[in-house]
């Protein structure tokens, strides 16, 4: 039996060895590696072996936090006000095509007529024309409400480096109005270059005194994950990672091929550079796609999303010389390009969790004999428009179809499995065998 005196002696170096372990392992987090984003994002989403998160009978609409076993992580979305000191002032239309606005950010000028000369273009130009609501369209809205009214938001591909009767907006809207004779049809084009999630937010909520029957959200995979980071960080007071490093490390693609890095290269590189930012940008876009759908659910719209993907992953082949010296210049593999593939992968798995009807333009890229985004700088050429008009319509054919009484839909009256799949972020329907 231990003297009182021994086992003090035993308890003080007890404590000494656990003094001593809680300093290594201090220690040893120092020396690991810090991510440069303190969000935790399990981009894996839904365990299948998890029972399920609710029962079926259970109505009520629980917070995202009480849903234990959530398919995908619960939304971080959070809303930071737009400061007009960071975006362009309001002057004249013709030497300033982009103003603030406090709702989307900032928005093209109203009355707009600018020609930009283009020598790829069959008339070696296309002009800018906004009407007078700062919409990419010649004409304006309609004063009486149309049979049908579709609202498309988006980038400069979706705005168009073409004239407004090319771009894929109005083409859309040649081929509905001419499956519904005698209806009136109408698309409003309130896509603005350089816009990325966040902006799509506020550009829908600037449209819908417009009441839209059909709210169209183009993504572009080439930029937008990646523009999306700054916002993301910003709103949640997190760091980004080394853009001054970044930048030095474009530099020489930069001098080799500046529009491609632009368009996708510059993504490419930062999330081989920082692989935690691809969950990061993956959440970003969940967030806001889950307001967006949200947002048209409450105004009786019907949501869909368009994928337009980055050049490289559905025409390599043509421009195979070019794409791999811009690589090669950095000394970057170009199987890095699968992490805008992954990305783009996921968030359509996510929204068609969600019911979203989806239109992944990537095959249909593929199989065209023409380039569908142009040489000069990547952007959406007419035949990529003339191809996203054709796939379009058919899938808001069947959202919205020529026969079926046109009626004002109110905010609907959800619940159980829906409301929770809807209103509750995170709290999805458990994946199926085939989403496995």
């Amino acid at each position: 039996m231990l003297s009182r005196t021994g086992a003090r002696a035993i308890a003080i170096l007890s404590g000494l060895a656990l003094s001593a372990t809680l300093v290594f392992v201090a220690y040893q987090r120092l020396r690991a590696p810090q991510r440069s984003i303190e969000l935790t994002i399990e981009s894996a989403g839904y365990d299948p072996k998890a029972p399920p998160a609710l029962s079926e009978d259970q109505s009520a609409l629980p917070s995202a936090i009480e849903v234990e076993h959530p398919r995908y992580p619960r939304s971080t979305f959070r809303r930071t006000p737009w400061n007009p000191d960071d975006f362009p002032k309001p002057t004249t239309a013709r030497n300033n095509p982009l103003r603030f606005d406090p709702v989307a950010g900032f928005t093209f000028s109203a009355g707009m007529n600018r020609r930009r000369e283009w020598a790829e273009h069959p008339d070696g130009g296309w002009y800018v024309r906004t009407n007078s609501f700062g919409l990419r369209d010649d004409d304006e809205p309609s004063a009486e409400r149309p049979d049908l009214r579709v609202v498309l938001l988006g980038d400069s591909h979706t705005a168009g480096y073409c004239n407004n009767a090319e771009s894929y907006a109005q083409l859309v809207e040649a081929r509905l109005a001419a499956a519904r004779p005698g209806k009136r049809v109408e698309v409003l084009n309130a896509a603005v270059p350089g816009q990325s999630f966040v902006h799509h937010l506020g550009a829908l909520e600037r449209m819908l005194p417009f009441e839209p029957d059909l709210v169209v959200l183009a993504i572009y995979g080439g930029n937008d994950f990646g523009e999306s980071l700054g916002f993301q960080h910003k709103a949640h007071g997190t760091q980004r990672g080394d853009l001054a490093a970044l930048e030095a490390k474009l530099e020489p693609a930069r001098d080799l091929d500046p529009e491609a890095v632009s368009q996708f290269f510059f993504s490419v590189v930062q999330f081989d550079a920082d692989p935690p930012q691809i969950d990061v940008a993956l959440q970003a876009a969940r967030d806001v796609l889950t307001e967006i759908q949200v947002t048209c659910l409450r105004h009786g719209a019907s949501f869909a999303v368009l994928y337009l993907p980055p050049p490289p992953e559905v025409d390599w082949q043509r421009r195979a010389a070019r794409y791999e010296s811009l690589f090669a210049s950095i000394g970057l593999a170009h199987e890095r390009l699968s992490a805008l593939t992954r990305l783009g992968d996921a968030t359509l798995a996510f929204l068609r969790s969600r019911g979203v009807p989806v239109l992944d333009l990537r095959a249909a890229f593929r199989k065209s004999e023409e380039l569908v985004y142009w040489e000069q700088d990547f952007h959406l050429a007419i035949a990529g428009h003339a191809i996203v008009a054709r796939e379009l319509a058919a899938v808001l054919d069947t959202l919205s179809p020529a026969d079926a009484a046109r009626v004002r839909r109110g905010s609907p009256q959800l619940g159980g499995a829906e409301a929770r799949a809807l209103l509750s972020p995170g709290a999805g329907t458990p994946a199926t065998d085939e989403q496995r």
